[in-house]
């Protein structure tokens, strides 16, 4: 790993790159049919139940979309 060094004038060029902007909490239903799939899950088992967590891809729905599991 690369050491790292401190600048000579005390400013923080971490600053300049990052941003103060919220990212989104989830990637919704953009990406292919598989993730669509997935976040319509994720959302229908928010909306029943109340349940926050996180939705993963399963064998069931690669297998669904015709990908190797």
């Amino acid at each position: 790993m690369a050491e790292r060094k401190r600048s000579n004038d005390g400013s923080k060029e971490t600053e300049k790159f990052v941003s103060d902007t919220e990212t989104p909490d989830q990637g919704g239903r953009a990406g292919g049919d598989l993730q669509k799939d997935v976040g319509t899950q994720d959302a229908m088992r928010r909306a029943e139940k109340g349940e926050d967590g996180v939705t993963r891809v399963t064998g069931e729905d690669k297998r669904n979309h015709g990908e190797p599991s």
